[in-house]
């Protein structure tokens, strides 16, 4: 499969975006944790948990961007039946 016809599917776009958004906060999420965590915190410790708070928020971003997608996508398709009601109406 092409990668174009893959990222149509709206579910691989979902998994895509939320890599991304992932790697983008990886390196923020490792250096908060270095700052909220004590000394005796070996680096190992403070990576992992960088990655999976990184994780976690971007699982939270992403999910909100496509909620936000979702329903404005959904307002257009219910303004488009509404005028094709009308347009059958007369």
């Amino acid at each position: 499969m092409k990668l174009t016809s893959l990222l149509k599917n709206k579910d691989v776009l979902g998994w895509v975006i939320w890599a991304l958004v992932t790697l983008l906060l990886v390196g923020p999420s490792i250096y908060f944790i270095y700052l909220i965590t004590y000394d005796t915190a070996t680096t190992l410790v403070r990576i992992v948990a960088g990655i999976f708070s990184a994780a976690i928020l971007s699982g939270f971003l992403t999910w909100f961007g496509n909620e936000i997608w979702f329903r404005l996508m959904k307002k257009k398709y219910e303004a488009r039946r509404k005028k094709a009601r009308k347009a059958r109406k007369k």
